[in-house]
């Protein structure tokens, strides 16, 4: 048996901030969001097709944007179309801390059925 020593380094909880990314806090709410996108795509059973028409953009968008893609999206772009598919947003901001724990924004979206998704980062 190979009793190879493999390190291991706790995460940040932020994979982008992990890998030394520009904009992590972004990239992760940004990721965050196209679940949710995806999530409720899935859930309606809409084809790329379809879905790319109710959000404004065309499938090869819709394709990257849900390939992960989607570094050239805007938040205001993510926040149009979670509105284009029937949802609010909801954007909640809270004082840091005195003594800084990893912070966390929620983002959280509301179904037609009154089920809540919750999305955290930094």
């Amino acid at each position: 048996m190979n009793k190879e020593k493999i390190e291991v380094e706790k995460s940040s909880g932020n994979i982008f901030r992990d890998l030394e990314l520009p904009d992590p806090e972004e990239h992760l709410a940004k990721c965050r969001l196209v679940f949710i996108i995806d999530d409720i795509i899935t859930k309606r059973r809409l084809r790329r097709s379809k879905a790319a028409k109710i959000l404004g953009i065309r499938k090869s968008e819709l394709s990257d944007l849900l390939d992960g893609l989607f570094r050239d999206f805007s938040m205001t772009a993510l926040f149009s179309m979670l509105e284009k598919l029937n949802h609010e947003i909801e954007v909640v901001v809270h004082q840091k801390p005195a003594d800084p724990l990893p912070t966390e924004a929620p983002l959280s979206t509301s179904t037609d059925n009154l089920r809540k998704d919750s999305v955290t980062g930094p």
